[in-house]
């Protein structure tokens, strides 16, 4: 996995736009506060463990919960693990979009970590990676690590330009195995440095092109993050 540092909300801009110019079918974005390793919340504490049967235990349970909460109907599990996953439940869906300007946001905007690097990631690849919805098959037993283009079933990933990155348990492995060692992967990432000295600049920036909390959260939530930013950190 190549690693650039840039120097500032400009430089950003021309990785970008090289990375637009190369002309794969998909470049998605993916920003951390951390260089952690790249993957999904189910299996990030013990990648080792084979969490599917738990996750489908667990994406049942939710279905039967939720009635009573949520006025949408899903069709495929697919439909049912992003609308969870939105709303916290731990999946093997790793979250990515397709706006360089919201994955740096979510690279900068911990007020926690301001102090520290942070780090943002490039998948580009062919479409030949991606889950092919129309066989509908089910989440839990595809054979390799894909990227899912989900359907546009919540606010939040619509304003985020969500989309995913569907891991697999491997049994050669036993163990998740991260993005930045997947064969089949790895080759395709690229991993961006953010100084930490610029990142109050770009989160400035940010803003004034409408990349912020409350857009990106686009409910009450996002309105009181975004003015706690305005008044209080900014």
């Amino acid at each position: 996995m190549k690693t650039y540092k840039i120097k500032s909300f400009t430089d950003f801009l021309d990785h970008i736009e090289i990375i637009e110019l190369m002309d794969y079918d998909i470049n998605l974005f993916r920003g951390q506060s951390k260089n952690n390793a790249l993957l999904p919340s189910i299996c990030r504490e013990k990648p080792t463990f084979d969490s599917t049967e738990v996750e489908r235990k667990m994406l049942e349970d939710f279905k039967r919960r939720s009635p009573l909460l949520i006025s949408k109907k899903f069709e495929s599990d697919w439909e049912w693990l992003v609308y969870a996953q939105h709303y916290g439940l731990k999946t093997r869906l790793l979250d990515w979009t397709s706006n360089p300007l919201v994955a740096l946001w979510f690279a900068c905007q911990n007020q926690y970590e301001l102090k520290n690097n942070s780090y943002l990631y490039i998948l580009s690849c062919d479409e030949n990676l991606q889950v092919n919805l129309v066989e509908n098959q089910s989440p839990f037993e595809s054979s390799h690590t894909k990227i899912l283009r989900p359907t546009l079933n919540n606010e939040r990933i619509i304003a985020q330009s969500g989309w995913f990155t569907a891991h697999k348990y491997s049994n050669k492995a036993n163990k998740f195995v991260t993005l930045e060692t997947n064969k089949s992967i790895k080759t395709n990432l690229k991993e961006i440095e953010i100084p930490a000295d610029i990142k109050k600049d770009i989160l400035n920036k940010l803003s004034i092109f409408g990349i912020n909390s409350r857009t990106i959260f686009p409910d009450v939530n996002g309105l009181s993050m975004h003015l706690n930013w305005k008044y209080l950190i900014k």
